[in-house]
């Protein structure tokens, strides 16, 4: 029968359909409510201790010890309209729903520490949440066959040191340890998988009974004669299984940074976040039996003599079997240059962003028992974030804060999943820090992320081809149920962040 795991991939190097809603690719997309605030602009500002994410360097300009934690909460909203999803049959997905409340608002904490050991060196610990997201579709909607839920959790561990050239100059380096767990739900069509081997079985009987005849010829007349059933099995969920995937890994990477500082109202910095390397491994579980049962009664049934049920059932039950999986997978490495000018109460500042999504050029998945690898072409590009905030000192105490930012998106409507339903981002944030006493502050942050529309038309084959090239569904290549999805997504989300700083 033909099914493919394509959705894995989202699992595990995250992001989905709530991660579409904050940072493009699969980033979380806020580590900070300062940042935040000023939509991720404020890196060269150094002033608390989660500058340890965005630039170690920053961390020269913090005195004694500095300790901040971070609240965010993702707030998002998420709808899809469906267009004529279809069975590899060319069929209606049957009781197809257009998903439900697929994405709910989850929290999501970060922690970072600094130390000056003396004039010129400093030392911090982060811990953060650099991507997760999850999503849920109804099992009933039109892209069960691509995806029903999908759950990333991940956190990072980024102990860093810094030390000051002089007056002008830093320079900051980290180690990134980072744990990935993912888990996935995705439904199996095994009524078209079971239909398209008997029609295959029944053309290869024709042709041979009547040699001559053209094959084209024979294949209509065997889908004219097997219309019906195929019509009741195709995309019906009475005979539909499903595969639970889970998996996780630690790998471990590195950071740079560096701040210039010309006078002591300007700085520029440059930072740098290595990819990771995961190879995550875990378990696949097949719901098989009861759809497998409920074939071989109806086949039974409605082609008397041939048996054709009970070698569905078998094949099914036999091939879809619990298992170890395991899949490799880089995370990008991304490059940021921050600019930061304070004059009088008013400061300006920006972020230029740039990260090597094409490393994700396709998703393979080695199963341990005898199913074959599952293969899905993503083809991933490179993005550029562009923010731009401003700070302004409107008393003693109160800070105001705000920001724009576009997020380029690493995928298009030709390698759109409902896993990852992506596209390009505006952010507009607004923040304000609120100094309680000399030592202690809060942040509050809130931000609104319109994703832009997108468009999905997904034929999910296992990037099987004929001789031709031409894409085909191919049981013996590939574990696909070979559906397509077709339909429109909108998503948008709000995020809030509050981060309470505290200077020992």
């Amino acid at each position: 029968m033909k099914f493919k795991l394509s959705a894995l991939g989202l699992a595990v190097v995250g992001s989905l359909c709530a991660q579409a809603a904050m940072a493009s690719g699969y980033h979380f997309g806020s580590q900070s409510a300062a940042a935040q605030g000023t939509a991720n602009a404020n890196t060269a500002e150094a002033s608390d201790a989660s500058v340890l994410f965005y630039n170690p360097a920053g961390m020269t300009r913090l005195d004694g010890t500095h300790a901040s934690g971070v609240l965010n909460v993702v707030v998002p909203r998420g709808s899809y309209t469906d267009q004529g999803s279809i069975t590899s049959f060319g069929l209606p997905i049957k009781n197809g729903n257009d998903g439900g409340t697929f994405v709910k608002a989850t929290a999501v904490p970060h922690a970072y520490l600094t130390h000056k050991l003396n004039a010129n060196t400093s030392v911090g610990f982060a811990f953060f949440v650099p991507f997760g997201s999850k999503s849920e579709y109804d099992e009933s909607w039109s892209g069960r066959y691509n995806a029903i839920g999908t759950e990333l959790k991940t956190i990072a561990l980024n102990p860093s040191i810094a030390y000051k050239v002089n007056e002008k100059l830093s320079f900051g380096a980290g180690v990134t340890a980072q744990h990935i767990e993912g888990v996935l739900a995705k439904a199996a069509d095994f009524g078209s998988g079971a239909m398209g081997l008997i029609v295959e079985q029944q053309v290869a009987a024709a042709m041979a009974a009547q040699p001559g005849v053209p094959a084209a010829m024979v294949r209509a007349a065997v889908l004219n004669r097997l219309g019906g059933l195929i019509q009741n099995v195709s995309g019906n969920p009475t005979y539909s299984g499903r595969v639970d995937v889970e998996g996780k890994d630690w790998g471990v990477g590195y950071n740079l940074g560096l701040m210039y500082s010309p006078n002591e109202d300007t700085r520029f910095g440059i930072a740098y976040r290595s990819k990771i390397s995961h190879t995550l491994k875990g378990d696949a579980k097949w719901t098989v039996a009861t759809p497998a049962g409920n074939l071989a009664t109806l086949l039974n049934a409605a082609l008397p003599g041939t048996n054709a049920g009970t070698t569905v059932q078998q094949r099914l039950v036999g091939l879809y079997t619990d298992s170890d999986a395991s899949l490799k997978v880089d995370t990008p490495e991304s490059l940021s240059l921050s600019f930061f000018k304070q004059q009088d109460k008013l400061a300006v500042m920006a972020d230029v962003t740039l990260t090597r999504h094409s490393r994700f050029q396709e998703l393979r998945i080695d199963f341990a028992n005898n199913l074959p690898d599952s293969l899905t072409p993503e083809r991933w590009v490179k993005t550029v974030r562009g923010s731009f905030g401003v700070n302004y000192q409107w008393s003693d105490t109160i800070k105001l804060r705000g920001g724009i930012a576009f997020d380029q998106s690493p995928v298009s409507e030709s390698n759109r999943t409902p896993s990852i339903p992506d596209n390009d981002r505006t952010w507009v944030s607004a923040g304000m820090n609120w100094k309680l006493d000399a030592k202690n502050s809060i942040d509050f942050a809130a931000s609104l992320i319109h994703v832009a529309s997108s468009q999905i038309n997904m034929y999910d084959n296992g990037a099987q081809v004929n001789a031709a090239g031409a894409p085909t569904c191919n049981a013996a290549g590939n574990t696909s149920s070979c559906a397509t999805i077709k339909g429109r997504f909108k998503l948008s989300s709000g995020l809030l962040g509050v981060q309470y700083n505290r200077q020992f």
